[in-house]
């Protein structure tokens, strides 16, 4: 498992280390330069580490119950330090602020710790060296654009030292048990050098507790009761935890270049905004009870429709930025080696065209559960259903995004029928029925287009492509978005030479074939969960069940999910924490759930029996 924990503000996210440091951290963004990218780079990533002095330890970590606040705890002879460590986010009244701080609160239990904490910037990437000067009691670290404020309720006396050439800031002290000693890392603002108060320990304290409270506010519209409560409850924190609050997108992952395949070079950066997944992801959320970051992220959507003359691109920076050239960061030695590290993606220039019915089914869901589709919105769904036939006619890159020949994706052409489907459904639900004959005709034909064409009766399955022999897991999606249900022959036997030739356990891999890289051996958790969500239509809820269980044990002891797995030695691949992996997680519960409810219903009652005698 990555020894990581997650902790953000709904603006930017950064990973602590079970041995107390900040391995991971960009801002403002989530898209932005890092300033500690250890995980990357031990010696040039840099990092911020908060723990007892040498040898430093492995602590074990765990999150407030209901919370993103993560605790850190270190067993020393000598006593036990708790580090809590939180980025501050809450709501004053109908307004959502978050604050630019890392807050680290460090408590001593049964006698007293020395700690250590240091301080070793790597602005830009590693690219810009580090300044540092102290103020009033505070230390200012800075390079290139970038700027970090490290303060504390315990007073500063430490000093600067060279390790490998670059410098940083070390300082030692010792935690009695009593109140939580604070330490504090200001980014992105020049609040503590204007000459304003800093923080005490009861301020550093009441940030923490309404930090808290927000997350468990929020958590309690989780409407999903079934028996994997704590992992659903989870997942939507992540998911939450990922969109970018001044906008409402969400970004697939906080991380970049973590390898899908070690030795590889299958290391991409997922800090964006892809509109299906975060379709998806807001879709999952909604159907758990949470409603405003469907309002939020539809608005977004929206915004880049009309901001872009509805030629909208497949991701976004979580700004709505559509420009994100691909580079690499050569001076970065890569997770455990792994080359390159990307930053950028150029998928942003790849036709995909199931993206499309991403965002529409997500309007359907939101227009379902009792959302407004304006006149504004409207427009939106409209343009896009029109345009989406003729985008039907041409081969695209797909779900997976890949970089040789375009084909005829089954999957994709799935979502152009299911972008006509919904378009079509809340046409009807809108008044809005003008094109309703058009769409309606277009959708009948592209549903026998993909049964002919996607169905191999020679291997028994609907295939990755038109005329293909390729299986691919993404075909699983048929019964869920209402294509076919799972119950048809053809997609019984889809689902059973699927299981045959892509699953692991409980591992499915994404597809069989050679790509343009080569071959995939992680296993794609999102298709995992697709995978018991075409038992759960089977009716074969035991075996969902087990196999949803059994895809939960793979989480991390904090219940966070990456985006997939190596299907023999269980081994996390890819980015960290994954939308996708914990949207599925979500998904799969509730259908589960929703299955159970209806089986019992459809259970016939016995008459009570007269007791004999």
């Amino acid at each position: 498992m990555y020894p990581y924990g997650l902790i953000g503000n709904c603006e930017t996210a950064a990973l602590v280390a079970t041995s107390g440091s900040v391995d991971w951290f960009c801002y403002p963004r989530f898209d932005s330069p890092s300033i500690f990218a250890a995980i990357l780079d031990r010696q040039r990533g840099g990092s911020f580490r908060v723990s007892p002095v040498n040898p430093v330890p492995t602590g074990e970590q765990a999150y407030l119950r209901d919370t993103n606040i993560l605790t850190t705890t270190f067993h020393r002879s000598e006593g036990t330090l708790v580090v809590t460590d939180f980025m501050p986010c809450f709501t004053e009244g109908e307004r959502f602020l978050s604050l630019k701080r890392i807050c680290r609160g460090l408590e001593a239990r049964g006698g007293p710790v020395e700690v250590e904490c240091v301080l070793d910037p790597a602005p830009a990437y590693g690219r810009a060296r580090t300044s540092f000067a102290e103020r009033e009691g505070i230390v200012i670290a800075s390079g290139g654009a970038q700027e970090v404020i490290l303060s504390s309720t315990v007073p500063l006396r430490g000093m600067v030292e060279e390790v490998d050439g670059r410098p940083r800031y070390v300082f030692r002290f010792t935690v009695e048990p009593g109140p939580q000693v604070w330490v504090t890392l200001g980014f992105g603002e020049r609040y503590f050098a204007l000459g304003r108060k800093f923080p005490s320990s009861s301020d550093a304290t009441e940030l923490a507790e309404r930090t808290r409270a927000f997350w468990a506010s929020w958590l309690e519209q989780c409407l999903y009761q079934g028996p994997f409560q704590e992992a659903v409850r989870r997942s939507a924190l992540v998911i939450k935890l990922l969109t970018y609050a001044p906008t409402g997108a969400l970004c697939a992952a906080p991380t970049t270049s973590i390898p899908e395949d070690p030795g590889g070079d299958r290391n991409w950066d997922y800090r964006y905004c892809w509109l299906r997944d975060a379709s998806y992801g807001i879709a999952a959320l909604f159907r758990a009870g949470f409603s405003q970051e469907a309002v939020d992220f539809i608005n977004w959507i929206r915004d880049r429709a009309y901001d872009h003359d509805f030629a909208m691109q497949i991701l976004y920076r979580v700004d709505g930025d559509p420009h994100l050239p691909e580079s690499f960061l050569e001076h970065l030695a890569g997770y455990e080696g792994a080359r390159p590290v990307r930053i950028g993606n150029r998928a942003s220039g790849q036709r995909q065209l199931d993206v499309f019915g991403a965002v529409i089914d997500c309007m359907a869901v939101y227009q379902r559960k009792g959302g407004f589709i304006s006149t504004k919105l409207w427009h939106v769904i409209e343009r896009l259903a029109d345009g989406i036939w003729e985008l039907s006619r041409e081969p695209d890159n797909g779900i997976w995004e890949f970089q040789g020949e375009r084909k005829h994706h089954t999957h994709s052409k799935l979502w152009c029928w299911v972008a006509l489907d919904r378009a079509i459904t809340l046409a009807k639900g809108t008044g809005n029925t003008s094109h309703l004959e058009t769409w309606e005709q277009q959708a009948a034909a592209l549903r026998a287009e993909i049964e002919t064409r996607s169905w191999n009766p020679k291997i028994g399955a609907f295939t990755q492509a038109y005329d293909d022999e390729c299986l691919d897991a993404a075909v699983l999606q048929m019964p869920v978005l209402g294509f076919l249900p799972a119950t048809d022959p053809r997609m019984r036997a889809t689902i059973e030479t699927l299981s045959q030739r892509l699953l692991n356990g409980p591992y499915v891999r994404r597809y069989d074939c050679r790509d343009d890289q080569g071959y995939l051996s992680a296993a794609f958790l999102l298709c995992s969960f697709w995978y018991v969500d075409g038992l759960i239509g089977m009716n074969r809820l035991d075996a969902a069940e087990r196999q949803l269980a059994e895809l939960i044990a793979l989480s991390s002891p904090l219940g966070l999910l990456a985006e997939g797995n190596d299907p023999v030695s269980g081994a996390p691949r890819g980015n960290f924490p994954q939308a996708y992996s914990h949207l599925g997680v979500i998904d799969s519960a509730v259908r589960l759930e929703r299955a159970r409810a209806a089986e019992q219903a459809a259970a016939p009652t016995r008459e009570p029996q007269e007791a004999a005698g």
